[in-house]
C-alpha cells in the first residue's frame, strides 16, 4: 500500500486510536498495536514501515500530532525508511471559528473548498497559499514536488503527505494540477543494444557482469541494463519516462528471496500505475539462479534472515513464472534464499545460450 491508496476512513481510525488515551505521547509499541488493529492486511517488512510513515505524515497534517524532528533520536533507523519511536499530541488544535473558507472567493479550481465541513487553521493556510498560486501563475510550469511543497508549505515533505488526504482527489486537487514533476530517483543505465528492451537488477554486480556480457554478443536479448537500487526502485521507475530511449519492454531479476520477490511485485505494481510497459520475471534468469546454487554446492540455497507471512510470500511469488514457482515457493519455505549474485559471466551466457565471442 503505498502513501497515495491509504484509505482515508482507516487514516481517520487509526487518528482516533492515537488520541482515545489521552496521552501526550505515543510510544513505539502503542503505534505498531494501533497500526495492527487499523490495517490488519498491511504487507510485513518495509512496506509496513512506509505505511506507518506515510499514516502518521497524513494524520500530523491534520495537526493532531506533531512526529520528533526527523535528525533527532526518536527514530528507529534499523531499517528503511526510518520510523519514528513516538509522535507527540497536540491537544489545543487551532481550529478557524468563523468558517471563514465558505465565504471566500475562491480560485475555479478551488470552489469544491466551500462544501468542506471541517478543516484545520493548516489546511486553509494551505488552500490560501494553493490559491494565490493559481492566481499568480506559480503552477504554469512543472516544479520537483519538494520544491513546490516548500513553495506551499516551507516543508519539502509536507506537500506529499498532504496528498494522502481528503483535499486532494477526484474533483479536488492534484499533484497534476499543482504542476508537480514525478518525486523519482534517477535511475542507473545504460544501453548495450539500439532497442528498447530493459532488463533491471536489483543489485549492482550482477548489472556490471551482465552489462559486459550482453555488450558481447552479436544477438541479444535485452538492449539496455538498469540497476534498481534494491527498493529504491520503486522510487525510480519513473525516470523511465523522462529518459530518451523508448522502453518497450521490462523484465527484473534480484534476489530469490522474500525481500527480493516482494520487491518485485511491487515494481510490477508501480509500473503499471507509472503506464510503464508490464514489468515481467527474467525467467531464464531466475532458471539459472537456481541451477548455480546447484552448482556451488548449495543445492537448497543459503540461509535467510528475514521471513514474511504464507500470505505476503503468496502474493510475491506470482511474479514467477509458473513452471519455477513451487520450487521457489519450497524454498522461502524452508527458511533459505539464493542472491542474485550467483549470476556470473558463465551463468549469464549459459541462461542467454550463446558463447562469447
Amino acid at each position: 500500500m503505498t502513501a497515495s491508496e491509504l484509505d482515508e476512513r482507516q487514516v481517520e481510525q487509526f487518528e482516533r486510536r492515537l488520541l482515545a488515551d489521552g496521552a501526550v505521547r505515543v510510544g513505539e509499541q502503542e503505534l505498531w498495536r494501533a497500526l495492527a488493529n487499523v490495517f490488519p492486511h498491511r504487507t510485513p517488512g518495509p512496506a509496513e514501515r512506509r505505511l506507518l510513515l506515510d499514516a502518521l505524515r497524513s494524520i500530523e497534517t491534520r495537526g493532531s500530532i506533531r512526529l520528533p524532528p526527523e535528525h533527532g533520536k526518536r527514530w528507529d533507523r534499523s531499517m528503511d525508511p526510518a520510523v519514528p519511536t513516538s509522535v507527540d499530541i497536540v491537544r489545543e488544535r487551532s481550529m478557524p471559528s468563523d468558517f471563514s473558507w465558505r465565504t471566500f472567493p475562491w480560485h475555479q479550481n478551488l470552489h469544491w473548498v466551500v462544501q468542506c465541513r471541517n478543516l484545520s487553521t493548516q489546511q486553509v493556510e494551505f488552500l490560501r497559499r494553493v490559491h494565490d498560486g493559481f492566481v499568480n501563475g506559480m503552477f504554469s510550469e512543472p516544479a520537483p514536488l519538494k520544491y513546490r511543497s516548500l513553495q506551499l508549505t516551507g516543508d519539502e515533505k509536507m506537500l506529499a503527505s498532504l496528498a494522502t488526504t481528503s483535499l486532494f482527489g477526484p474533483s479536488r486537487l492534484t499533484l497534476e494540477l499543482l504542476a508537480c514533476l514525478p518525486d523519482a530517483l534517477p535511475l542507473a543505465w545504460e544501453a548495450v543494444g539500439d532497442g528498447g528492451r530493459m532488463l533491471i537488477f536489483e543489485n549492482a554486480g550482477p548489472f556490471a557482469v551482465a552489462r559486459r556480457v550482453l555488450a558481447e554478443l552479436e544477438a541479444r536479448q535485452y538492449d539496455l541494463v538498469a540497476y534498481g537500487g534494491g527498493r529504491s526502485l520503486l522510487a525510480a521507475l519513473g525516470h523511465l519516462k523522462t529518459i530518451e530511449r523508448p522502453v518497450q519492454s521490462i523484465h527484473y531479476v534480484g534476489d530469490l528471496d522474500d525481500a527480493g520477490l516482494d520487491i518485485a511485485f511491487a515494481a510490477r505494481k508501480c509500473a503499471k500505475e507509472l503506464g510503464l510497459p508490464a514489468l515481467l520475471a527474467a525467467d531464464e534468469l531466475h532458471r539459472q539462479m537456481l541451477l548455480a546454487a546447484e552448482a556451488f554446492g548449495y543445492s537448497l540455497g543459503w540461509p535467510s534472515q528475514e521471513r514474511f507471512s504464507n500470505s505476503a510470500r503468496e502474493r510475491s511469488l506470482d511474479i514467477i513464472s509458473p513452471s519455477l514457482r513451487n520450487q521457489v515457493h519450497n524454498l522461502l519455505r524452508a527458511g533459505r534464499r539464493i542472491p542474485e549474485e550467483v549470476l556470473g559471466p558463465e551463468e549469464f551466457r549459459a541462461a542467454w545460450s550463446i558463447l562469447p565471442r
